[in-house]
């Protein structure tokens, strides 16, 4: 209950509010198929989850390695 509860941020706040925007006008409208997609940033927006839920996009930031000029060959075509 804690993880639904917490950690509310700007995008987070976004995809639940064109969630029930999607959601509403689905119904109004009678055309489901963007029922499926406000059903969707709803989950998401519950979740806190994005697209790239499972941790795909996720970069380590504790390790950086510095590239220096002298290391860049640069491209000689044949």
């Amino acid at each position: 209950m804690n993880h639904i509860l917490k950690n509310w941020g700007f995008a987070r706040i976004v995809r639940l509010i064109l969630g029930i925007l999607m959601a509403i006008y689905s119904m109004i409208s009678q055309n489901y198929i963007f029922l499926v997609f406000g059903g969707w940033l709803l989950f998401q927006a519950i979740m806190n989850i994005s697209c790239c839920g499972s941790g795909e996009c996720y970069t380590d930031t504790k390790y950086k390695e510095n590239i220096y000029g002298d290391q860049i060959k640069k491209y000689k075509p044949d």
